[in-house]
């Protein structure tokens, strides 16, 4: 049986002059019981204000039959966040024992007293303008923003007293700027027949500006990512493929430039210089383009989706061994065959069943091998 109980106290308020300025603010106190018995953790005040100037309501765009509205909005504030699974308390769990003669129940700690533990705060800076022209035939909106977060909750390794070697902690901070523009166009309308359009695009950079627990080596090739300080909130990072060795077997750069087999993928250590960046595993950029036409009681619309900047991890294709269930790739038809194919070709000799069950670096070089460099691409796309 579980039990949250939160409480939240808010305070909002507006004030309009003249329908040219118009402000805003909210003021709340939350808490929640995850987070203990201490006030200074259990509570969090937050706040925001807001604001906007009807340009168009100004005596000099009064009488403007081309502008419809302008309108210049600004926002600023802070926000907390509490994930569902993160506690400062003791978490005491019952079991049983797994015995062939008696079963006795007994109790195990889920998680240690984290008294430090504290709401994940968001503090938020938005600009906006938005428009109308030509009786309303074409309005847009654009916005652009900075967010940072910090106290972001995550998993931290501890010294291991009490019994616990990881647990939920404050353990980052991260900035993201972006923009958002949208446009809405009619562009034909009579009595029978209507042609629109609308269009929208959007653009987040994010980076990790502290982290006190990174990812290990065999975290951050993932085909997810990983965050690592410095990067995007899901990095994809690849081993440094550096070509293959004379007897066709994949080879990777070091963080000291030499050329080995394998890495030690379970340390943490020089992972920006061991890995190569190749880019953000989530699109920073997406947006769509609609069309819609109507012809009296028929309509008929199509869009144009899109999203760029990322990159995608390539299913795994080389492998040291091969059976008769397996799909043989494409790219095995410009493997390396002979001494010297090294210089025509990167992909892999298709290795003696012998070497591959007794070469125990060798078979991890072709593991490390689908998660280099030469095996990333583009995620860029536009469906219709």
């Amino acid at each position: 049986e579980e039990k949250d109980r939160f409480i939240g106290f808010f305070l909002n308020g507006g004030y309009a002059y003249k329908g040219k300025y118009i402000g805003n603010f909210t003021v709340r106190y939350d808490g929640s019981n995850q987070l203990g018995e201490s006030d200074d953790a259990r509570f969090l005040p937050t706040w925001n204000v807001s604001g906007a100037w009807n340009i168009h309501e100004e005596g000099f765009l009064a009488s403007s039959r081309f502008l419809n509205l302008l309108k210049f909005r600004a926002t600023y504030g802070i926000s907390g966040n509490l994930p569902p699974d993160a506690s400062a308390l003791l978490n005491l769990q019952a079991d049983v024992t797994v015995r062939p003669t008696d079963v006795e129940p007994f109790l195990f700690i889920q998680n240690l007293t984290n008294s430090e533990l504290t709401w994940e705060k968001l503090n938020e800076f938005i600009l906006g303008l938005d428009f109308e022209i030509i009786n309303s035939r074409i309005s847009g909106s654009l916005n652009v923003y900075e967010r940072v977060a910090t106290d972001l909750i995550g998993v931290v390794q501890t010294s291991g007293i009490g019994g616990e070697g990881l647990k939920a902690g404050n353990f980052a901070d991260m900035e993201a700027r972006g923009y958002e523009i949208s446009l809405s166009t009619l562009n034909y309308r009579s009595d029978k027949f209507s042609w629109s359009t609308n269009f929208n695009l959007g653009y987040t950079k994010d980076e990790i500006t502290k982290l006190d627990f990174g990812p290990r080596l065999v975290d951050a090739i993932g085909q997810n990512g990983a965050a690592v300080l410095g990067g995007p909130r899901r990095g994809l990072y690849s081993t440094q493929f550096a070509g293959l060795s004379s007897q066709g077997i994949p080879t990777f750069s070091d963080a000291n430039g030499e050329r080995v087999f394998q890495y030690d993928l379970q340390g943490r250590e020089n992972l920006t210089e061991t890995l190569a960046f190749e880019g953000a595993t989530e699109p920073l950029g997406a947006g769509g383009l609609t069309n819609t036409f109507t012809y009296k009681n028929f309509t008929f619309s199509f869009l144009i989706s899109f999203k760029y900047d990322y990159k995608v991890r390539l299913n795994d294709g080389i492998f040291s061994t091969y059976t008769d269930f397996d799909a043989l790739p494409a790219e095995l038809a410009n493997r390396w065959v002979v001494p010297g194919d090294e210089s025509i070709t990167n992909v892999p000799v298709i290795l003696d069943r012998g070497v591959a069950q007794t070469n125990g670096d060798v078979v991890l070089a072709y593991e490390l091998y689908n998660k280099s460099t030469v095996r990333v691409a583009d995620g860029d796309y536009a469906r219709l």
